[in-house]
């Protein structure tokens, strides 16, 4: 289960018309978790690094803890991570950050990011 979920997640970079290269930083899978941290070109020659801490919650995969942060010419432009801080949003721990705050947001994933970023770039 947690093999098809990794391969899903790659398959969609591969996958991706704005991700120009993926250098896979740190991948493990046990037999209950996995991690995967990824550091990806995009075609703007910006950069998204993500993160993705996953275990198995019954018959689903749940995303324990993810990020991902996006930055060109090593300038932070947005970042959305559950990390369990800003208690203060009604979308807590969901958030994301961009250089003028700290916002709500809903829960991402991957492919939600990728989405919002084609936006931007296409």
């Amino acid at each position: 289960m947690l093999e098809s979920y990794l391969a899903d997640v790659k398959a969609s970079l591969t996958a991706s018309s704005i991700v120009k290269d993926i250098e896979v930083l740190e991948e493990f899978i046990t037999s209950v978790s996995g991690y995967l941290e990824c550091r990806l070109l995009m075609i703007d020659n910006s950069i998204l690094y993500i993160s993705e801490y996953f275990t198995i919650y019954g018959d689903e995969i749940k995303r324990d803890k993810y990020s991902y942060h996006h930055q060109k010419n090593n300038e932070f432009l947005v970042r959305w991570d559950n990390a369990p801080h800003h208690r203060e949003l009604p979308t807590f721990p969901f958030h994301l950050h961009r250089k003028d705050g700290v916002f709500e947001s809903k829960a991402m994933t991957l492919e939600e990011v990728l989405k919002e970023l084609a936006e931007i770039m296409e």
